[in-house]
Protein backbone atom coordinates (compact mmCIF):
# COMPACT_ATOMS: atom_id res chain seq x y z
CA UNK A 1 0.00 0.00 0.00
CA UNK A 2 1.48 3.74 -1.47
CA UNK A 3 1.22 6.73 1.27
CA UNK A 4 -1.16 9.06 -0.15
CA UNK A 5 -0.02 10.95 -2.42
CA UNK A 6 -0.46 15.28 -0.99
CA UNK A 7 -2.36 17.30 -3.50
CA UNK A 8 -3.17 20.51 -1.29
CA UNK A 9 -0.62 22.42 0.62
CA UNK A 10 -0.87 25.31 2.18
CA UNK A 11 0.90 28.80 1.35
CA UNK A 12 -0.78 30.95 3.64
CA UNK A 13 2.14 31.87 5.58
CA UNK A 14 4.35 32.24 2.39
CA UNK A 15 1.88 34.48 1.35
CA UNK A 16 1.85 36.70 3.97
CA UNK A 17 5.55 37.35 4.04
CA UNK A 18 7.36 37.76 0.17
CA UNK A 19 6.30 36.89 -3.31
CA UNK A 20 9.20 34.78 -3.75
CA UNK A 21 8.38 32.36 -1.13
CA UNK A 22 5.13 32.24 -3.06
CA UNK A 23 6.96 31.24 -6.27
CA UNK A 24 9.35 28.96 -4.58
CA UNK A 25 6.51 27.15 -3.28
CA UNK A 26 4.65 26.88 -6.60
CA UNK A 27 7.46 26.05 -8.53
CA UNK A 28 7.88 22.71 -5.87
CA UNK A 29 5.30 21.62 -6.76
CA UNK A 30 4.09 22.35 -10.03
CA UNK A 31 5.92 22.86 -13.86
CA UNK A 32 5.30 26.67 -12.99
CA UNK A 33 7.42 28.88 -15.72
CA UNK A 34 7.85 32.30 -15.12
CA UNK A 35 10.21 35.32 -15.14
CA UNK A 36 11.60 37.63 -12.73
CA UNK A 37 10.88 41.51 -13.13
CA UNK A 38 12.59 43.80 -10.37
CA UNK A 39 10.47 41.92 -7.56
CA UNK A 40 7.67 40.49 -9.92
CA UNK A 41 6.95 37.21 -10.99
CA UNK A 42 5.27 37.02 -14.43
CA UNK A 43 3.48 33.98 -15.40
CA UNK A 44 4.89 32.94 -18.93
CA UNK A 45 1.80 30.35 -19.73
CA UNK A 46 -0.81 31.33 -17.28
CA UNK A 47 -1.54 27.83 -16.37
CA UNK A 48 -2.29 28.59 -12.83
CA UNK A 49 -5.76 29.81 -11.59
CA UNK A 50 -6.75 31.72 -8.20
CA UNK A 51 -9.91 31.26 -7.20
CA UNK A 52 -11.58 33.25 -4.42
CA UNK A 53 -14.18 31.87 -1.90
CA UNK A 54 -16.55 33.13 1.24
CA UNK A 55 -17.69 30.47 3.34
CA UNK A 56 -17.15 27.40 0.90
CA UNK A 57 -18.78 29.43 -1.66
CA UNK A 58 -16.53 30.82 -4.70
CA UNK A 59 -17.67 34.08 -5.40
CA UNK A 60 -14.24 35.20 -8.06
CA UNK A 61 -11.98 32.75 -10.62
CA UNK A 62 -9.47 33.79 -13.34
CA UNK A 63 -5.90 33.22 -14.37
CA UNK A 64 -2.63 34.07 -12.26
CA UNK A 65 -0.75 37.01 -14.78
CA UNK A 66 1.83 37.72 -12.25
CA UNK A 67 3.02 37.77 -8.52
CA UNK A 68 4.66 40.87 -6.73
CA UNK A 69 5.07 43.18 -3.82
CA UNK A 70 2.73 45.42 -2.26
CA UNK A 71 3.05 48.91 -3.32
CA UNK A 72 3.85 49.65 0.24
CA UNK A 73 6.57 47.76 0.74
CA UNK A 74 5.08 45.71 3.76
CA UNK A 75 5.20 42.22 3.79
CA UNK A 76 2.70 40.12 1.93
CA UNK A 77 2.06 39.25 -2.13
CA UNK A 78 -0.09 40.64 -4.42
CA UNK A 79 -1.95 38.65 -7.54
CA UNK A 80 -2.63 40.10 -10.78
CA UNK A 81 -5.65 37.74 -11.77
CA UNK A 82 -7.11 37.96 -15.56
CA UNK A 83 -11.03 37.37 -15.17
CA UNK A 84 -11.22 37.57 -19.05
CA UNK A 85 -13.25 40.65 -18.89
CA UNK A 86 -10.35 42.38 -16.34
CA UNK A 87 -7.15 42.56 -15.02
CA UNK A 88 -7.68 42.59 -10.98
CA UNK A 89 -5.31 42.84 -8.00
CA UNK A 90 -5.50 40.24 -5.00
CA UNK A 91 -3.98 41.27 -1.69
CA UNK A 92 -4.75 38.66 0.95
CA UNK A 93 -3.53 39.65 4.25
CA UNK A 94 -4.63 38.58 7.75
CA UNK A 95 -7.22 40.61 8.12
CA UNK A 96 -8.99 39.56 4.76
CA UNK A 97 -7.85 36.05 4.54
CA UNK A 98 -8.27 32.87 6.47
CA UNK A 99 -5.95 30.81 4.40
CA UNK A 100 -4.38 30.11 1.09
CA UNK A 101 -4.09 26.64 -0.16
CA UNK A 102 -2.36 25.19 -3.36
CA UNK A 103 -4.44 22.48 -4.88
CA UNK A 104 -1.44 20.56 -6.64
CA UNK A 105 -3.59 18.47 -9.08
CA UNK A 106 -5.77 21.36 -10.23
CA UNK A 107 -3.28 24.06 -10.26
CA UNK A 108 -5.46 25.94 -8.19
CA UNK A 109 -4.87 28.46 -5.47
CA UNK A 110 -7.82 28.78 -3.27
CA UNK A 111 -8.01 31.86 -1.33
CA UNK A 112 -10.74 31.42 1.59
CA UNK A 113 -11.62 35.04 2.63
CA UNK A 114 -13.00 36.48 5.66
CA UNK A 115 -13.35 39.79 6.90
CA UNK A 116 -11.81 40.37 10.22
CA UNK A 117 -11.70 43.82 10.21
CA UNK A 118 -13.50 47.10 10.03
CA UNK A 119 -11.83 50.62 8.29
CA UNK A 120 -11.24 52.97 11.14
CA UNK A 121 -12.80 55.68 8.98
CA UNK A 122 -16.09 54.45 7.27
CA UNK A 123 -16.40 51.50 9.52
CA UNK A 124 -17.36 48.78 7.08
CA UNK A 125 -15.10 45.74 6.34
CA UNK A 126 -12.00 45.94 4.81
CA UNK A 127 -12.23 43.28 1.60
CA UNK A 128 -9.29 41.80 -0.35
CA UNK A 129 -9.84 43.81 -3.09
CA UNK A 130 -9.64 47.02 -0.98
CA UNK A 131 -6.42 49.15 -1.57
CA UNK A 132 -5.75 49.13 2.90
CA UNK A 133 -3.25 51.40 5.07
CA UNK A 134 -2.72 52.19 7.89
CA UNK A 135 -1.06 55.17 10.98
CA UNK A 136 1.72 54.80 11.05
CA UNK A 137 1.98 55.16 14.94
CA UNK A 138 -0.80 52.87 16.33
CA UNK A 139 -1.58 50.61 12.88
CA UNK A 140 -5.07 51.12 12.88
CA UNK A 141 -6.08 49.48 9.32
CA UNK A 142 -8.42 51.58 7.07
CA UNK A 143 -8.97 51.93 3.29
CA UNK A 144 -6.40 53.33 1.97
CA UNK A 145 -8.32 56.24 0.32
CA UNK A 146 -10.52 56.83 3.31
CA UNK A 147 -7.15 57.28 5.59
CA UNK A 148 -5.53 59.56 3.58
CA UNK A 149 -8.43 62.03 3.15
CA UNK A 150 -9.48 61.90 7.04
CA UNK A 151 -5.53 63.12 7.47
CA UNK A 152 -5.63 65.68 4.40
CA UNK A 153 -8.70 67.05 6.53
CA UNK A 154 -7.89 66.19 10.25
CA UNK A 155 -4.13 66.02 10.41
CA UNK A 156 -4.78 62.90 12.94
CA UNK A 157 -5.29 59.35 13.29
CA UNK A 158 -9.19 58.35 13.93
CA UNK A 159 -8.18 56.18 16.29
CA UNK A 160 -5.63 57.55 18.22
CA UNK A 161 -5.52 60.93 17.65
CA UNK A 162 -1.47 61.37 16.92
CA UNK A 163 -0.75 64.03 14.70
CA UNK A 164 0.12 63.16 11.02
CA UNK A 165 0.42 64.29 7.76
CA UNK A 166 0.38 63.28 4.15
CA UNK A 167 3.12 63.77 1.73
CA UNK A 168 2.56 64.66 -1.98
CA UNK A 169 3.10 61.10 -2.82
CA UNK A 170 0.01 59.94 -0.89
CA UNK A 171 2.15 58.52 2.09
CA UNK A 172 0.80 59.21 5.73
CA UNK A 173 4.04 60.17 7.99
CA UNK A 174 4.18 60.88 11.79
CA UNK A 175 4.14 65.33 12.05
Amino acid sequence: MSPKEITKVDITNEVFKEPIEVVEQLSSNLNLKYTKVIQTYVMEDRILDLTLEDQGSGYFKGKVVWIGNKKDDTEGSIFCVDTKDELKQITPTAENTENVTLDIKKGLIKVSTASKTKCSVCGKNIEIFDEVTGCPICEAKAHKEHLTDWVRMKHTCPVCKKSLNVSSTGLIFMD
